[in-house]
């Protein structure tokens, strides 16, 4: 991706992110944000800002954070905070190279009780699974932070602390999973009660991976904007809205689809088994005593599903005391003659079948829970409608169950929908879907 060329004085911040080992990449979550993100979102957050603020990075990492701060305003007080030595010392040659005086401290910013310490907080806060933690620090931060359960990401107690520190102002760039993942409901409750002045979509591949990001301004303004951030600067689409528990970014959809209520209403789609080891509890054949059929989401295609004989040792008990953050789930959700199964790896493309092998699909497929004809479900989201609707409005790298729970169920009679996606009539499926929403 083409973005501004940085200043020269953040060199040493390149040379220290090329010498990081991988194992502590993944443990301490270390990626740097790209520049002409940092200089947007960091002006963003300054606007209005009085005399002499206290500006903070609390995982500062080479400084560029306090860089664009530091040039937007001469006269801030920046401070930087991160546990890794190596870092400080690359944000130390950053500021002297700079100009800025930059007051740096190693130190975990989620241990303290300390509150309101900065006037901004902004910065990247750190990418980093409840797996990849220690057992002691993730009892700890779990313990401590409302933000942290289930399955959330490190970066969710990060958030909450870095809204503790703030005097008002926070900016970042972050994961978009919070924005619609069940386990990070709780942080969305928490930032939602907050100002938010803007919530902006990054491209894909900003930081050289296949991760959903976001830009997160909370301000005393509050003018609450939805928009999209990019090298070519930021483009506001318009009002940020929150429905069902969903945030639509991008610009307003031009397909709406009218129906009676919602999937949610009729069907629920719940993440198959999160087992938290692969390599432990799933294996290729022959079954072994407890063992049950599993596939992937790479496995689902549409109508269809390519099962590559893997089973799971579907132990729930042993699962847990392995795992804590695992979640197993009921064997009813799964030892059912038919249900959908919905990859989840899919992105803004829906790709579900009927199950009827009793199959316990795994954590990268959602599973389909409720009443009615399950072909017509399948139809559904296969149709080339649904798609349009879903892609339009939702364009992360996995597909998010609580966003298909708003989809609009059609009025009426779905049999003829049912029997297309029986038959895998793709023509069918797409002509049925239409006519059930009168396209």
């Amino acid at each position: 991706m083409r973005g501004l060329p940085e200043p020269e004085a953040l060199a040493p911040g390149r040379r220290w992110e090329a010498q990081i080992p991988a194992d502590r990449r993944k443990r301490l979550g270390q990626w740097l944000t790209p520049w002409w993100a940092v200089e947007a979102v960091t002006a963003e957050a300054l606007t209005g800002l009085g005399p002499r603020p206290v500006i903070l990075d609390p995982a500062c990492g080479d400084g560029r954070w306090l860089l664009a701060a530091g040039a937007l305003r001469p006269d801030a007080i920046l401070m930087g905070w991160d546990i890794d030595a190596d870092a400080l010392n690359a944000a130390a040659e950053v500021g002297a190279r700079a100009g800025l005086t930059l007051q740096l401290s190693r130190r975990d910013a989620l241990q303290g009780e300390e509150r309101g310490v900065a006037d901004v907080i902004l910065g990247n806060p750190p990418y980093v699974r409840p797996q990849n933690l220690p057992a002691a620090d993730r009892a700890r931060i779990w313990a401590r932070y409302r933000s942290a359960t289930d399955k959330a990401d490190l970066y969710a107690p990060f958030m909450e602390r870095m809204v503790e520190l703030s005097r008002g102002r926070l900016a970042v760039v972050v994961a978009d999973t919070w924005l619609s993942m069940v386990s990070f409901a709780a942080l969305r409750d928490l930032l939602f009660a907050e100002p938010i002045d803007l919530l902006a979509r990054l491209p894909a591949g900003s930081f050289g991976a296949r991760v959903g990001t976001v830009a997160l301004v909370i301000h005393p303004a509050g003018r609450a904007r939805r928009g999209a951030l990019s090298p070519e600067g930021l483009v506001v689409h318009g009002p940020l809205t929150r429905a069902e528990g969903v945030v639509t970014l991008g610009e307003t959809p031009a397909l709406t689809l009218d129906g009676d209520g919602h999937l949610g209403d009729r069907w629920r789609l719940r993440m198959g088994v999160v087992c938290g080891d692969y390599a432990r509890w799933v294996h290729p054949g022959p079954p072994e005593p407890g063992d049950q059929p599993t596939i992937r989401g790479r496995d689902v295609a549409r109508f269809v599903i390519h099962d590559r004989g893997e089973r799971l040792r579907y132990d729930p008990a042993a699962i847990l005391q392995r795992t804590p953050y695992a979640a197993p789930k009921h064997a009813g959700l799964f030892d059912v003659p038919e249900k959908v199964v919905l990859s989840g790896a899919s992105g803004a493309v829906l790709r579900a079948a009927v199950d009827t092998a009793r199959r316990f699909p795994l954590d990268s497929c959602y599973v389909s829970e409720g009443a009615g004809d399950p072909w017509a479900l399948c139809g559904l989201l296969n149709s080339a409608s649904v798609n349009a609707w879903y892609g339009a409005r939702f364009t992360g790298a996995r597909v998010k169950a609580v966003e298909l729970h708003g989809l609009p169920w059609p009025a009426g009679d779905l049999r003829a929908l049912a029997e297309a996606a029986r038959a895998s009539d793709q023509a069918g499926v797409d002509a049925e879907a239409a006519r059930a929403y009168g396209l």
